[in-house]
């Protein structure tokens, strides 16, 4: 999809997110210069930092999927992952600024995610081993993948 459908999208969307008061506007979209080019074979993923008891709605989606627990041995996965060379993982998402890092000489406690009423988005802050870091990081050295992280 090109950007002037994704703009167009946008803006016909605003009366469903904006119903109530609103004005006369006028938008001006300079498409004389190209801000950035992707070619058509991006494909970018994203593992996520949710612990398994994300829910919303009593729904428990997340499961064993998050950076911290999803199965890096598991071939189905590779697999995947090698299917869409080239490919660009994105490891981070909402509770990345949550992440401690267990890196060095951290003095920092190493810990889960745990539900909690004052923490973002109702947990505390959560923990990247040195041990596992390791381990995402092979299977994409091993898959051939470039990593990203937020």
């Amino acid at each position: 999809m090109g950007f002037k459908h994704v703009l167009l999208l946008f803006l016909t969307s605003l009366s469903a997110i904006f119903p109530q008061d609103y004005a006369n506007i006028t938008v001006t979209v300079d498409l004389s210069d190209t801000v950035a080019e992707t070619d058509d074979n991006f494909v970018c993923a994203t593992i996520d930092w949710w612990p398994p008891e994300k829910c919303n709605y009593n729904d428990c989606p997340w499961g064993m999927t998050s950076v911290l627990n999803l199965d890096l041995n598991n071939p189905y996965l590779s697999k995947a992952i090698q299917a869409f060379n080239p490919l660009r993982i994105r490891v981070g998402g909402t509770l990345q600024n949550r992440i401690v890092y267990d890196v060095g000489s951290s003095k920092a406690s190493c810990s889960p995610f745990m539900v909690t009423s004052v923490g973002l988005f109702g947990f505390s802050t959560g923990c990247l081993s040195m041990e596992r870091w390791d381990e995402v990081n092979s299977l994409f050295l091993k898959t051939g993948q470039v990593l990203q992280t937020q």
